[in-house]
């Protein structure tokens, strides 16, 4: 028999020999707390695979695709463009999701920028001649009237950076832990940032077990940037994938492709996330970002290069242990489980795979481009 505890968005799977073992479990679950709630799925009378498809309630028909970021700075704090600059850059391009995540400010709502004020930073800078006036010089902008979701944030300089969401936390400190506690408080969602710039600086702390014990203790992180300015730290991924060995399928942990825009024009618009959504809204937007309801995008060239495949649809038989792609505009797909390509093409059969670890995530290939899902969570019967 194989239970799927829900909690918060999160699949906790477990497998139970005999009806008594399994009651056992459950009463002392129980006994941990009445702020735990629990629903459970009984799968014991398939012989089919547990599989936590992220995508599950997409409707692949009616449900729309929308470009977001969620990195990006001013000149509220250290980037080169005001705010409305960098919102009009964006929507030039095509986006429809939005957070401005400036140092510890949060640079929001977008109707009360003319009454914002630039950072100190970019006041000495200007007195140096590095930045114009009209950087430094605020207008508002309507989101609404743009077609745009505009969603509160801002990065949270801890000595690891995150950003936050949905809340207005930004006090700097130098202790993640005061701030994660902080912003969970607040009841925002976090991202994890640049992963790559703290496991090159300091190993020794920022390694597989720091990453797999916060992501345990703090539920409201949604996952981790795996793609930061073009590829700066290009061991994000790997550290991404022995996290996912660690903690899936119980915890998943999505994947981030962002700009970190601070004013190189050859840095904007060269990772996004594609978010599939029922409505355009900060609550689908935040119930995206909890579920994994999006695809990440690597685009080295950014919008003048290639167009990045298209994921159309998602398909997953738990019967047969096989999920299935439909894209256009790929070259190749390949199949990733633990760091290493465990199958290539458009399907994977998980029967034919041995040494498969408790996730499976795909990269689509274009020219210059990729395109990749978020984890799958796998549990074989």
């Amino acid at each position: 028999m194989n239970i799927i505890f829900k909690y918060k968005h999160r699949s906790i799977i477990m497998k139970f020999n005999n009806l008594t073992l399994f009651l056992s479990r459950v009463f002392y679950i129980i006994l941990l707390g009445s702020q735990y709630i629990f629903v459970f799925i009984l799968s014991g009378c398939s012989s089919g695979w547990n599989i936590h498809n992220p995508y599950e309630q997409v409707d692949w028909e009616d449900h729309r695709q929308y470009k977001a970021n969620f990195h990006t700075h001013t000149t509220r704090s250290d980037g080169k463009f005001s705010p409305q600059a960098v919102v009009d850059k964006y929507h030039k391009l095509g986006y429809k999701i939005l957070t401005i995540t400036d140092h510890n400010e949060v640079t929001f709502p977008w109707t009360d920028f003319a009454a914002m004020e630039p950072s100190d930073r970019a006041k000495e800078r200007l007195e140096n001649g590095v930045l114009e006036q009209k950087s430094l010089t605020y207008e508002n902008r309507d989101p609404e009237a743009l077609g745009m979701v505009a969603i509160q944030g801002n990065e949270v300089s801890t000595p690891h950076h995150v950003n936050s969401f949905f809340t207005d936390y930004e006090k700097r400190t130098d202790q993640e832990q005061i701030a994660l506690e902080s912003i969970e408080s607040r009841g925002g969602v976090v991202v994890i940032n640049h992963p790559g710039r703290y496991t090159g600086e300091n190993p020794k702390k920022y390694n597989t077990n720091w990453y797999a014990d916060i992501l345990t203790r703090f539920d409201n992180i949604a996952g981790i940037e795996i793609y930061n300015q073009v590829d700066r730290y290009p061991t994000d991924r790997q550290l991404w994938d022995s996290v996912l060995v660690e903690l899936m399928p119980g915890r998943p942990v999505w994947g981030f492709s962002n700009d970190d825009f601070h004013g190189d024009l050859n840095k904007l618009g060269v990772g996004w996330n594609v978010f599939i959504l029922p409505e355009l809204t900060e609550e689908s937007v935040r119930t995206g970002m909890e579920e994994g309801r999006f695809f990440y995008v690597h685009a080295a060239e950014g919008h003048n290069g290639a167009k990045p495949p298209q994921i159309e649809s998602v398909n997953v038989n738990r019967k047969k242990g096989i999920i299935e792609i439909k894209s256009i505009g790929q070259d190749s797909i390949r199949w990733i489980s633990g760091d290493q390509v465990i199958q290539r093409g458009n399907s994977i059969q998980l029967t034919k795979n041995t040494e498969i670890f408790d996730y499976v995530r795909a990269e689509i290939f274009g020219p210059g481009t990729i395109t990749g899902t978020q984890p799958f969570g796998i549990h074989n019967p």
